[in-house]
């Protein structure tokens, strides 16, 4: 019996000391907050406390503040976090919003994957917060309707807003209807970020040769966030329209400039043959093609002005005193020959996407040049953008004076 007895008891230790041994720990220790007082200002002094806790076993922790109301302001919720010690770092603000001063009940709170929970609570203070909300004012978006094709008419929206105060980040952007981000470059009057009225130049990237976003309804976005992290975001609409790279060319970079030599009082002509290659109408405008300058004239003395945006075939010569290039141009093609599409600035005459259409003008030398054969040659221009080809087949002529 007295064996017996031993081993029974022997049994009944081992079974307690196991027992024991599978005791779990609890779900959450170590709560502590580091330091509990906080001036949340972008001083550099005490800015940000550290809640650190910790869980023994994989849990969703959710943290959150009590104020002296008992109104709840979320931290974190359920979020997913494995076994061990954890640090958040909190500066005050919560839903992008700097919370007021004052004192506060940090709780943090862990559920493990069967259930069970933990909660624990400790004390922060608030004190001498930044008091100056950021607040992004008169956002304005102008025009609503954009035509990123480079024929000089809505092709550039101006973003203006502005800052309350000073801010550490702001992004301004488009949000296209998939979600893609399309970015605005910064503004060109005031540094980024820095208190104050604020402009943007958006061209959609084409003054850059980039295909713009893809037509349609865009919203734009300014968001800023100030140094202790209050956020705020603004938005707007934008439609783009007709949007693509304007690709226009003299095929094969072929003129015809004849005759060889010209009297004076007669004629000199040329010949080339334009394509619209791109996607995109182009603008072009008068004179029209088969339209006589004489050697005293040049396009403004005949009432068509360099515009923005408009394509037009000039051409230049050798010795050339009018003091800027191309003096003689002319229209891509006939009236019959180009679509009439309203817009901004009324009626404008286009080239349409894959339209083929050659260009014919006359130049009657009236005076001397300084040379008895000076050579003269054709060009395609972009006006205000580029000359798109430049001296296309220069030929010498012979002027007879």
């Amino acid at each position: 019996m007295t064996k017996r007895l031993t081993l029974l008891l022997s049994l009944l230790i081992l079974i307690g000391a196991t027992a024991s041994g599978c005791r779990q720990r609890p779900l959450l220790e170590g709560v502590a907050i580091r330091p509990a007082t906080i001036s949340p200002n972008a001083d550099g002094q005490e800015d940000v406390a550290e809640i650190k806790y910790t869980v023994t076993r994989q849990a969703n922790v959710s943290i959150y503040l009590v104020d002296a109301e008992g109104g709840r302001h979320d931290f974190r919720v359920n979020k997913r976090r494995s076994k061990g010690e954890r640090t958040a770092y909190f500066g005050g603000v919560i839903d992008s919003r700097l919370l007021p001063d004052g004192g506060y009940t940090v709780v943090v709170e862990a559920t493990d994957e069967r259930g069970s929970t933990a909660r624990a609570e400790a004390p922060i203070t608030l004190i001498d917060g930044d008091k100056e909300d950021l607040r992004i004012e008169g956002l304005s978006v102008w025009p609503q309707k954009f035509t990123p094709n480079r024929d000089g008419i809505t092709d550039r929206v101006t973003i203006g807003y502005n800052l309350s105060k000073e801010a550490a980040r702001v992004e301004v952007y488009l949000l296209g209807p998939d979600g893609v981000k399309h970015p605005v470059a910064e503004d060109k009057i005031r540094e980024m970020g820095a208190a104050g009225v604020h402009e943007h130049d958006y061209d959609g990237g084409i003054d850059l040769g980039a295909t713009p976003p893809d037509d349609g309804d865009y919203t734009v976005v300014v968001e800023a966030e100030d140094f202790v992290g209050n956020r705020q975001q603004v938005t707007g609409t934008l439609t783009i329209e007709g949007g693509g790279v304007p690709r226009v060319s003299i095929v094969n970079r072929a003129a015809v400039i004849e005759p060889s030599v010209v009297p004076l009082g007669e004629t000199l002509t040329f010949t080339c043959t334009v394509k619209n290659e791109g996607t995109v109408p182009v603008r072009t405008k008068g004179p029209e093609s088969g339209a006589e300058y004489t050697s005293l004239q040049n396009y403004n003395t005949l009432g068509e002005f360099e515009e923005p945006g408009l394509f037009r075939i000039g051409l230049d010569y050798e010795g050339n005193s009018a003091g800027r290039s191309y003096p003689f141009r002319w229209q891509l093609g006939k009236d019959e020959e180009l679509t009439v599409i309203d817009t901004e600035i009324g009626p404008q005459k286009y080239l349409m996407p894959g339209q083929t259409v050659t260009v014919i003008g006359h130049l009657r030398i009236l005076e001397e040049t300084y040379k008895t054969e000076p050579y003269f040659w054709v060009g395609l221009l972009h006006e205000h953008v580029m000359i798109v080809q430049d001296r296309v087949d220069p030929v010498p002529i012979s002027i007879g004076f």
